[in-house]
Parts: structure tokens; C-alpha cells; sequence
């Protein structure tokens, strides 16, 4: 018989032992997937804003940290990069947060929340007739179409009116709830309908989509002089530039033209170059990534130890047994063989069970927690030689067991 024979005789004779022990590696196979899904989850999360954003250069104020630090820069600056060769044009964008009063809604189980509570939202300030120049357009975009972005940008001409992003926590209510409230009115009822944003009516008039962060779960977006007048600030000053590049231009001659040009309280970067600053920040300069990281390592560990207490525990209940194929002549090498085969067919039948859970919980993460995991070939092949490793070395420290079993004992 092959040492994998005798593996596979091993963990089905002992069906209860080895269910169990699929069990486990299942779970830090679970552990471990979502660990690194929430991990890919932060880096992509932390460029959704820019990501949904129209340029080809981004004009920010030389303080900004991170898109919850963003500082603020002179309006007068985007005027002078329109003026710069190369440069096709430059659009504001402003961001700000608020609190804001909720009308009566319903939760998505259908429960009934009265009006009031107060919540901490972020809104979007742009240019209501240039919506499409600003925001990606088409199919899953913040807009379908540029006709819908059109229709959005003529409802946010009117003052105090603003649009909601569906893709808002649960928390925030739906928009069929929000639409339509009225930003004026008189009565109790009228009050009590109204959405409040820093204690002024606004009027939901249209939906958008562009997600959550790990700085904001709910989003509004408002036409420039809307935002001015909800959101303390000061005038004159807005927190992006975004810079198209003229068709031919190069736009890293643009960008250093501009930063020789500009005043040092401006920064010009690329897309890359902002996608990269906000991953950084996430996954290296706050605890979210680095205890993620040490998540993951924690779920090998605790696999590793789980798998290697079940298989010692098989070897001590069936050293009689090894010490029977010493005693015929099988050399160390083939129980060690067969020890490792036990090993990888435990990283196999506990990996499926693990792989096809944790699609269920990065679907579940998706649609209830707004959290983009998605799973992609090259992470399930990480995970899989990861349970293989973690299995193996189970398997290595359990190997000393075997060279204890000795043919005499059975005499």
C-alpha cells in the first residue's frame, strides 16, 4: 500500500475525527479569506472617491492627508492651471460633512423609523450643469448616462436641493423614503418630513451612486451654491481641482509645468499617485491594515495549532498500528509519507467547505455592509498554498509522534 493509501485509510476509518479536523481548517480557511478579502476591502475603499472622478491631474491643498483631511485650497488656483499650456480645462469639487435630521423612513426589513436622529453625513459640492465632466458616467458609474447626469445637475440648480447616494449605509434609509421631502413648507408635518442638513431643509430630488469609505458611510451631493450655504467653509476656496489634459498633451509635462507654475500651497498629482498616497495611509499608517495583517497571521497560527492537535491525537490513538508497519519492514520515510498525505488531504477537504463559505460572506459583505470583496484567482490561490502550508506543518510537528511508536511495545 502507498503512504497515500494509507493516508486515506487513516482519516476514513476515523470519520468523526477527520470531520472534525476538516472543520477546523475550514475555519482558518474562512479566517483567513476574509482577513485578506477586508484587507483588499480597505485599499479599495479608500480610492472610491477618486475613482468615480473625471480627470487626469487633481489639484489638491498642499495639507491634505487623506480624503477626511483634505484642507482646501483658493479657487483662484483652479483659474490659473485653466491657464497653463497643455491644460484643456479644470473643474471644482468641494467636500464637506454634516449632520443631518432624517425624515419618518423604513429599515430594509420594512420596519417603520420615525422622523428625527441625528446622523453625520458627507457631501459633495460640483458644478450642477457639469456633473458628467466631473463624475464617471455610464452603466454601475455614479450616473448611467450622461442624459441622467444632465437631469441630475438640472434639479440641483435649484437652492437647497441635493441628490442621495444609494449606495449609503442601511442606517441612512432608502431613497424612496427620502425623495421628495419638502425643503419648504409650513406645519408639524411638513417639519417632521424634512431632511435637515446642518439645520436647513434640503430636498432630496435624485439619486446617485458611489459607495462608502472608511471616512464616511453616507453621502450627499449638492449643486456649488447649495454647498456654500450648508457647509461652513471659508469663500473663495474649494477642496479639489480636477484638471483634464488636453488631447496630444503629455500629461506629465503638464503636471510639472503646473507645479512649477502653482504656488506651494497646491499639490498636482496623478491618479496613480493619489490611489497610492490613500492606500498607503490605510494600509500602513492606521491599525486598520496592520491589524488586518496580523489578523491573517493569527488565523495561520491558530490553524496550524488546531490541525496539529487533531493529527497528534490520531497518531497517539493509532501508534500500535505504526508501530505494526515498523515491525514489517516500512522504513521512517513512508510513515512519513504518509503523515504528510494525511496533511494535504485535510488542506483539500477543508479548503472547498472554507472557499465556498467565504463567497457567501463576501457576497453578504457586499450588499449589507457596503464593503467591496470581491474574490479573485490569485487570492484563492494564496489561500489554498497557505492551507497547504499550515496543513504540512501540522503535519512536520506531528511527525515526532510517529518515530515514537516502537515494534517492541507490542511484545
Amino acid at each position: 500500500m502507498s503512504p497515500f493509501g494509507l493516508a486515506w485509510r487513516n482519516l476514513v476509518h476515523k470519520a468523526g475525527r477527520t470531520a472534525v479536523a476538516v472543520t477546523g481548517v475550514a475555519f482558518a480557511v474562512v479566517l483567513v479569506f476574509m482577513e485578506l478579502g477586508l484587507l483588499d476591502g480597505v485599499g479599495r475603499t479608500a480610492g472610491v472617491l477618486y475613482d468615480n472622478l473625471r480627470f487626469d491631474l487633481l489639484l489638491t491643498s498642499s495639507e491634505y492627508l487623506d480624503v477626511a483631511r483634505t484642507g482646501d485650497l483658493p479657487r483662484g488656483r483652479l483659474a490659473q492651471a485653466r491657464a497653463a499650456d497643455g491644460v484643456a480645462d479644470v473643474l471644482p469639487l468641494s467636500l464637506g460633512v454634516g449632520s443631518w435630521r432624517q425624515p419618518a423612513r423604513r429599515t430594509w426589513l420594512g420596519a417603520a423609523v420615525p422622523a428625527g436622529g441625528t446622523r453625520s453625513i458627507n457631501i459633495l459640492g460640483a458644478p450642477p450643469d457639469r456633473l458628467a465632466d466631473v463624475f464617471a458616467v455610464g452603466p454601475g458609474r455614479v450616473f448611467d448616462s450622461a442624459d441622467d447626469a444632465r437631469t441630475a445637475g438640472a434639479a440641483l440648480g435649484r437652492l437647497d436641493t441635493a441628490l442621495f447616494d444609494v449606495r449609503s449605509k442601511p442606517e441612512f434609509g432608502r431613497y424612496d423614503d427620502l425623495a421628495g421631502t419638502p425643503a419648504s413648507g409650513s406645519g408639524e408635518g411638513a417639519d417632521r418630513a424634512a431632511v435637515r442638513f446642518n439645520g436647513r431643509r434640503v430636498e432630496v430630488v435624485g439619486r446617485f451612486r458611489l459607495g462608502t469609505g472608511f471616512s464616511w458611510n453616507g453621502m450627499l451631493m449638492t449643486g456649488e451654491e447649495t454647498f456654500d450655504r450648508l457647509v461652513p467653509h471659508r469663500p473663495g476656496r474649494v477642496t479639489f481641482g480636477l484638471v483634464t489634459v488636453a488631447p496630444g498633451a503629455d500629461p506629465a509635462a503638464v503636471q510639472h509645468s503646473l507645479r512649477a507654475t502653482l504656488p506651494p500651497d497646491v499639490q498636482v498629482l496623478t491618479r496613480d499617485e493619489m490611489a497610492a498616497r490613500e492606500r498607503r495611509y490605510w494600509l500602513r499608517l492606521t491599525s486598520v491594515g496592520q491589524f488586518l495583517l496580523m489578523a491573517v497571521v493569527l488565523a495561520v497560527a491558530v490553524g496550524v495549532i488546531f490541525v496539529y492537535q487533531m493529527m497528534a491525537a490520531d497518531i497517539r490513538g493509532m501508534l500500535p498500528e505504526y508501530a505494526t508497519v515498523k515491525a514489517l519492514g516500512y522504513r521512517p520515510g513512508y510513515l512519513a509519507g504518509a503523515v504528510l498525505w494525511q496533511a494535504v488531504l485535510l488542506a483539500g477537504w477543508g479548503f472547498a467547505p472554507g472557499f465556498a463559505a467565504s463567497l457567501g460572506l463576501y457576497a453578504a459583505a457586499r450588499g449589507l455592509g457596503g464593503i467591496p470583496v470581491y474574490m479573485t484567482p490569485e487570492r484563492a490561490a494564496i489561500v489554498l498554498a497557505l492551507t497547504a502550508g499550515m496543513c504540512l506543518a501540522s503535519g512536520l510537528l506531528a511527525l515526532r509522534k510517529v518515530h515514537t511508536a516502537d515494534p517492541a511495545d507490542l511484545f
